[in-house]
């Protein structure tokens, strides 16, 4: 490796950048610095957009790099070539690296691409932190010919082999008769292709590792017979005559370059500001569509391809590796990791063909991605305002006998009272409309859907399998209403489930609820708040409630997305009945409305199209009519059962199943049973319009009792 002696007293202060080529001077300019955020192998670090201001170099790399930072913090150490640049940032020598990756007018830079690879791990600590666009314009150097006169016609003359030559957009300043060896870096000749096919073909072409080595070579050639395709300040620099300038194809011509560093800068993550990002990977080549699938992450996520890019692996003849760049907005580290998680896993299905490996590493991937993100905490005023609407959009579905002891259908208008200094309990299964997900429209699936659970492309279909519910039996461990109160959300399990092609996703997400005592808490930092309410609300070993009012656990299957084909015939074929084995004690019959979906949706803050749009339901989910929500199904089975329980009974665990769809418009009948055997247990069930369970649960109750334990824990101050 060949660098440029730094001066000691200098070094310890400034970082180093390396960069292909000698330093001396230019006038080309830089005009963006973008930040391209990269999914493992090659994660990154952000940089704000600026315009870089003319600096001085010979080599485009150079003015790139000088371009990009400030040369009173970095000391710039030229290279031979673009693999001392990597090596340079990955030993250290290097804080800063600076290597081309494209040319508008020539494509991918191959040699670049081929350490991106990186087949061997020799560079498995690098990672791109940014990248620089530079104008390029060539210019032919060498020395006048002074036997010659300069020519104007060219020799773009159509012939039969040629009818229409491309015509070059410039023309020599000299005659080039003399020239009989042409030398510059490989990627400058094919932006100058027009030109050179017209004055200089048939000329021995010789590659160097760059434009300014270039330069210097015709510099010492002594004969005047070669020349250099390099920019116009390596002409002063090195004492080289013009002999033509312009001489790309295009006056656009631009080339791309990659900032590398060592490491990952974890606060540049954290910024809201556009962003870019790559992932590499490899397919089975044998697998037909398996690039296909890969590639329907991206338009899952509704991500902008801005450029693919492959190498050939050299492990298995003719199977490649990808490299694929995006568009990206705010996408933090977790979600890079959900993109490269989605990846590995089509790669996966494209070549596995053992349904017990499929689902194996299925299971291993997605659960150690999705139950390592970090908890939802949401907090919410549990404000009389919600249960109320609640209690109002159910009212002409269930019995008054069925409405909780403050609510009347008679006298609708919320009291002001009540509104505002009304701290009773919160009704069971009324929490369902509060602690909603806080996830912005424009980051919504298409189907309306969040990510905050979803183990993302290509199971992009969801359906509420069941889960349970365990209520805190201790009267001061309720959640009041008027008080603030928190919700703790997390994926705690996933299982997968189904052959290749028909994998069940099945994730399991616990959220543990209970009261934020109002105190002083504004005087401690959120991340401090937080912490503490991890804590107090943790899993208990010897009480799973603990301290939480109550902990309600959900279990979501998804689904890959079916093609229009099986959602028709999925909407013609019967549904399997079973039928209910008992008879109920208590039952209530109710046709779900449009008008309930609708209202079900806005108070739970669901977007969810299977609810609200019968196009959607029909033509991709194959749902004959919108669904009932299961939410909304688990609300009118705890709403029902509320009403046979005596005064001072509570619920304290239900647990349930969804077994088969319900649509709107169509009749649903709730049932209640008392156990046989335990006076404290109940069933409860659903049965559809065609009898058969629809969900099915199972109830403990008993009497809410007072707790011996003294006051809850209070957040405090330091």
């Amino acid at each position: 490796m060949n660098f440029m002696q730094s001066n000691p007293s200098s070094s310890t202060s400034r970082s180093a950048i390396s960069f292909l080529g000698p330093i001396s001077s230019y006038t080309h300019q830089v005009f963006d610095l973008r930040l391209i955020k990269c999914p493992s192998p090659f994660f990154c670090q952000h940089y704000e957009p600026y315009a870089i201001p003319i600096g001085l170099t010979d080599d485009y790399h150079a003015q790139a790099a000088l371009g990009c930072f400030d040369q009173e913090k970095y000391e710039y150490q030229p290279a031979i070539g673009i693999p001392d640049v990597f090596d340079a940032v990955q030993s250290g020598k290097a804080a800063l690296g600076v290597v081309p990756f494209e040319n508008s007018t020539n494509g991918a830079v191959i040699f670049t691409l081929e350490l991106l690879a990186d087949r061997h791990s020799l560079y498995k600590d690098l990672t791109i932190c940014g990248e620089a666009y530079l104008d390029v314009s060539h210019c032919l150097l060498g020395h006048f010919s002074k036997a010659d006169s300069p020519e104007r016609s060219g020799t773009c003359t159509p012939t039969t082999a040629t009818p229409s030559p491309v015509k070059p957009k410039t023309k020599p300043l000299s005659s080039l008769r003399h020239i009989q060896r042409l030398y510059t870096h490989p990627q400058a000749y094919g932006q100058c292709e027009a030109f050179l096919g017209t004055y200089l073909k048939g000329i021995e072409r010789l590659d160097v590792s760059s434009t300014s080595k270039a330069a210097e070579i015709v510099k010492a050639d002594k004969s005047g017979t070669s020349a250099a395709i390099a920019s116009r300040l390596a002409a002063d620099i090195h004492g080289l005559d013009i002999l033509a300038q312009g001489i790309e194809d295009r006056d656009d011509n631009t080339t791309r370059f990659f900032i590398l560093r060592k490491g990952i800068d974890a606060s540049a993550t954290k910024t809201n500001s556009p962003s870019k990002s790559m992932v590499s990977f490899t397919i089975d080549h044998r697998t037909p569509g398996a690039l296909a699938a890969v590639l329907d992450c991206f338009k899952s996520y509704k991500l902008n391809l801005t450029s693919i890019n492959s190498r050939p692996t050299k492990v298995v003849p003719f199977q490649y590796i990808f490299f694929v760049e995006f568009e990206g907005s705010c996408w933090g580290i977790r979600k890079s990791r959900q993109i490269y998680t989605k990846l590995a896993l089509a790669w996966e299905r494209s070549s596995s063909s053992s349904k017990q490996k499929v689902e194996s590493s299925l299971k291993s991937e997605l659960f150690d991605e999705l139950t390592t993100r970090s908890p939802n905490i949401i907090y919410d005023h549990l404000s009389a305002t919600p249960s109320h609407l609640l209690n109002i959009s159910l009212a002409d579905f269930v019995p008054p006998t069925c409405y909780p002891a403050s609510f009347s259908s008679s006298k609708i208008r919320l009291p002001f009272a009540q509104a505002s200094n009304d701290k009773s309990r919160l009704p069971q299964s009324h929490h369902m409309v509060y602690f909603n997900p806080e996830v912005p429209s424009n980051e919504l699936f298409p189907d309306g859907t969040d990510a905050l659970h979803s183990p993302g492309p290509p199971f992009t279909r969801r359906m509420w399998a069941g889960g349970s519910i365990a209520f805190n039996k201790f009267e001061n461990r309720q959640l009041l209403l008027n008080t603030r109160a928190v919700c703790i959300e997390r994926i705690v399990d996933v299982t997968v489930k189904g052959g290749v092609g028909d994998e069940k996703v099945f994730v399991n997400i616990e959220r543990r609820m209970g009261p934020v005592d109002s105190g002083n808490n504004t005087l401690l930092a959120d991340s401090a708040i937080d912490q503490q309410l991890l804590s107090r609300y943790r899993a208990d070993d010897a009480d799973y409630i603990g301290q939480a009012a109550l902990v309600e656990s959900r279990n979501i299957v998804f689904l890959r997305q079916k093609d229009k084909d099986t959602a028709e015939k999925d909407q013609m074929r019967p549904l399997k009945v079973i039928r209910p084995t008992r008879k109920p004690e208590f039952s209530v019959r109710i046709v779900p409305t449009p008008c309930l979906l609708f209202r079900f949706s806005a108070l739970t803050f669901n977007a969810h199209a299977i609810h609200l749009d019968p196009q959607y339901c029909r033509e991709i989910e194959g749902h004959r009519n919108l669904l009932v929500h299961g939410p909304l199904s688990l609300v009118l089975m705890l709403t029902v059962l509320r009403s046979q329980l005596q005064k001072g009974v509570i619920i304290k665990q239900f647990d349930y199943r969804n077994l088969a769809p319900l649509y709107v418009n169509e009749e649903l009948r709730v049932c209640v049973g008392k156990n046989t055997d335990n006076e404290h247990k109940y069933e409860v069930w659903i049965e559809g319009q065609e009898g058969g369970y629809a969900v099915k649960g199972s109830a403990v109750v008993g009497p809410l009792e007072i707790s011996n334990a003294g006051q809850d824990d209070k957040l405090s101050t330091p």
